[in-house]
């Protein structure tokens, strides 16, 4: 299993390399655009070499292919093109309200702004929901 796996990874850093290679003589917008594809393959080829505990027929299987990594990168973007786990995010951002204090804001807030909305938060944690009243 040891040289079989060997060989699956000497042709995932192949194929990597290729892809170095292609990406070296793209253009900026090309790299540009191509961003979410380039990320995939890295996250693959890392997970792939670093990461994933194989069984022997996964090795198998991914030695079919000239170039497994393109063909796992594929089925990853694949699953991250569905953006709808955004909503979470922005429920988390609009929820927490913690980028306030990780970014800078367009305009600072004045001091009365700032111990206002400590206050807000605060009061949020500290006071319980009519939920929790009742109990």
């Amino acid at each position: 299993m040891q040289d079989k796996l060997q060989e699956l990874f000497d042709r995932l850093d192949a194929n990597l390399e290729d892809f170095r290679k292609m990406w070296e003589s793209s253009d900026q917008a090309e790299l540009i655009d191509g961003s979410r594809e380039i990320t995939a393959i890295k996250d693959a080829h890392y997970y792939l070499t670093e990461s994933h505990g194989f069984e022997p027929e996964e090795i198998d299987y991914l030695l079919l292919f000239e170039n497994p990594l393109q063909v796992v990168a594929d089925k990853w973007l694949e699953r991250t093109e569905d953006l709808s786990d955004f909503s979470f995010a922005l429920d988390e951002v609009f929820d927490k309200q913690d980028a306030l204090r990780d970014y800078e804001r367009k305009e600072k807030p004045s001091v009365l702004e700032q111990l206002h909305h400590t206050a807000e938060t605060a009061g949020k944690a500290a006071r319980p929901t009519k939920e929790q009243e009742a109990r």
